[in-house]
């Protein structure tokens, strides 16, 4: 009982040094109106293992970053200090006026501003209509909001929403309808700019999302864009396979189909599917859950494992960065006093990250133990992304009481989490419950 109390204590402790810092009243941290996005496509950003936290992007001097309630957040790199993205001083950032109500798809941050894709519905005359998936521009503070152009030729019904995510590279937006993938000026007319580059449309495609349509997942390196597509197989199975576009030529290229099992031996989604994969120079790195770590050079086809990462830990999730290799273990069910993770879960939990080079050489172990210790209800750890020597994850201390129907509570407890690859420290940035 005194130990269970003394935990709730540390615990409530924790949550208000954390919300006092953090108050969503917009004035805490002062978001530099000078900054500058990439005009390539972050990759790095690209990476989260979390259903809650997914669309982020970075500039040189913060990350925007949407939170599980909807609402944008600004990260300074260097203090780690956080602001909800509204300068409105009376806002209370609950109704849908807040300016950090962006609802996005997708974001990205490009020369002077903010980019994301939302798809809308406007009060018109007391009706909502339907406007479809847009592009918007915003200031890096918030304010002046602008559509910048259409994504979709029709407007679809609710099941449109599975389109897969646009991504921006190098003036270019890439973007899927109806499971055709196009290319598009960034501000360009969807109608008479949108070039079709990949795909057929089938029998029943239409405005909205065609169920047989191929599952996208876009990239680009350099010269190049990249699209991940499950294709289907002779023998009724199907492989994860990547396409290359040359923009110059307007030619798509297959450069990489997931190997088999006697080619790099067994995994979770064996033949099938890689668990996490990352383009960069004209090769493919990818990790498989239950494998190891793997790169193959795009141009001559040569597969080579980088690291032996079962011995550290069977399981795993994994994100990439221009630098690194990062992996978070998958812990026993019970260990220590402390339960990692949902019983009957593949992946459980998670203590350790451990960071490689590119190379494959082991360069960090970082233990995350101190957080099971003082979240008492810590249930596992998601690896969101890197950025420099920094790994961002988020640590959730959900509980549920009662059974669903009798009782049932679910009280949902998230804090962002940054850890500092040198020194291993652990910086607790925001709580969300």
């Amino acid at each position: 009982m005194a130990k269970k109390l003394l935990a709730a204590l540390l615990a409530a402790a924790l949550m208000f040094s954390i919300t006092a810092c953090n108050k969503d009243d917009g004035g805490k941290v002062n978001i530099p109106a000078n900054q500058t996005g990439s005009e390539d496509f972050q990759k790095n950003m690209h990476q989260s293992t979390s259903d809650d936290i997914r669309f982020i992007c970075e500039t040189d001097g913060g990350i925007y970053m949407g939170g599980p309630n909807s609402r944008y957040y600004y990260i300074e790199k260097a203090t780690k200090n956080i602001t909800i993205l509204c300068n409105k001083p009376e806002c209370d950032h609950k109704d849908s006026t807040c300016n950090a109500r962006l609802h996005a798809e997708a974001i990205w941050a490009t020369g002077d501003k903010l980019y994301y894709s939302n798809r809308d519905y406007v009060n018109v005359n007391g009706q909502y209509v339907n406007y479809g998936l847009r592009l918007y521009s915003v200031d890096f503070d918030g304010t002046n909001r602008r559509t910048i152009q259409k994504l979709q030729f029709e407007v679809g019904g609710e099941t449109s929403s599975w389109e897969p995510h646009p991504i921006q590279h190098r003036g270019i937006v890439y973007f899927p309808y109806c499971g055709i993938l196009y290319a598009m000026p960034l501000g360009g007319d969807i109608e008479k700019d949108a070039v079709a580059i990949w795909g057929e449309e089938s029998e029943d495609a239409g405005p909205s999302f065609n169920l047989s349509a191929p599952r996208y997942t876009l990239w680009a390196d350099g010269d190049t864009m990249y699209f991940m597509v499950n294709i289907p197989q002779t023998d009724g199975t199907y492989k994860d396979t990547l396409f290359a576009y040359d923009s110059e030529a307007g030619i798509v290229t297959q450069v990489w189909q997931v190997p088999d099992k006697d080619e790099v031996g067994e995994w979770v989604s064996t033949g099938v599917s890689v668990s996490q994969w990352y383009v960069m120079g004209g090769a493919i790195y990818f990790y498989l859950s239950g494998g190891d770590f793997w790169k193959t050079d795009l141009v001559t086809g040569e597969t080579v494992k980088l690291a032996d990462t079962h011995e550290k830990t069977k399981y795993g999730e994994a994100v990439f960065s221009d630098g690194n290799l990062c992996l978070l273990n998958s812990a026993p069910e019970v260990e220590d006093g402390h339960q990692y993770g949902i019983a009957g879960s593949d992946y459980l939990g998670g203590d350790t990250i451990y960071v490689y080079g590119m190379d494959g050489n082991l360069i960090k172990e970082l233990s995350l133990k101190s957080l099971y210790d003082k979240f008492d209800t810590l249930e596992s750890c998601k690896l969101l992304f890197c950025s420099g020597g920094d790994i961002y994850l988020l640590a959730d201390a959900t509980t549920r009481t009662g059974e669903v129907g009798v009782g049932f509570t679910y009280n949902r407890n998230l804090t962002l989490c940054c850890v500092n690859i040198d020194t291993g420290e652990i910086t607790q940035i925001y709580n969300w419950q």
